[in-house]
């Protein structure tokens, strides 16, 4: 049983890596996907959701279920009311639809919140300040996203235009506001598990690597700063 789950991951991660340089290089050379290329997004997200979780233990994988459910149950509301986010709709990229929103959107607020989460571990952030500098941290993430998601990807669009690269400034509220709770469970669960670390900045670097492709400068300049200001607090707090 062992070996078949083992062969199982293996040859997940290797279609999953398929899948991230497939993209990079169609990217690189088409600055589009292909026609019939439509379910790679998706599968995508949910290879690396399921991979994620894998590496995950049992509480923190119901946990992140439930983000995600909680994160596509705030999409859905959004897409139908313009709270929390602003007005927007989705395209195809993203796959098939439950409430015309994309079921791979569970996935995607998985994927995020997992990266998020182990940055604050990695930047040594105490867990009482989690409530606070998690949803913030996934404003700063969703800054790196959306040019490509909007643009490049055409996933989704506003009907509502916002100054940066055309998204409103009650997206970003909206995520603030959602990750709140979000981080508010993690830190009461003193959540430390670094699995999923790797797949999750894999997600990221895809995106920023999109970014650089088609000159989107804003995500690369704030990912690099951002970079920055946590690697100086990290050195700050294991020296103290």
């Amino acid at each position: 049983m062992n070996k078949l789950l083992n062969v199982f991951i293996l040859s997940s991660i290797a279609v999953y890596v398929v899948l991230w340089s497939g993209g990079v290089i169609s990217s690189a050379l088409w600055k589009e996907s292909p026609d019939g290329t439509e379910w790679v997004a998706p599968t995508f997200l949910y290879l690396a959701t399921m991979l994620i979780l894998l590496q995950v233990n049992a509480r923190n994988r119901l946990i992140f279920i439930g983000i995600g459910l909680f994160g596509f149950g705030a999409e859905v509301l959004g897409e139908s009311t313009g709270f929390p986010f602003g007005t927007y709709s989705y395209g195809s990229a993203l796959g098939p639809s439950l409430f015309d929103v994309p079921i791979a959107l569970v996935s995607a607020w998985i994927v995020v919140t997992v990266f998020a989460a182990n940055v604050l571990i990695w930047a040594n952030v105490a867990k009482g300040w989690w409530p606070i500098v998690g949803p913030i941290t996934m404003v700063v993430i969703d800054f790196l996203l959306e040019p490509v998601a909007t643009g490049p990807m055409d996933a989704w669009s506003w009907l509502s235009i916002g100054v940066y690269y055309g998204v409103p400034i009650s997206n970003f509220i909206g995520w603030f506001v959602v990750s709140l709770p979000i981080f508010a469970v993690l830190s009461a669960a003193k959540f430390r598990d670094r699995g999923g670390v790797v797949v999750s900045t894999s997600v990221i670097a895809f995106f920023l690597i999109i970014s650089l492709i088609n000159l989107l400068w804003w995500p690369l300049i704030i990912a690099g700063t951002s970079f920055a200001m946590l690697f100086f607090w990290r050195r700050h707090t294991s020296s103290s």
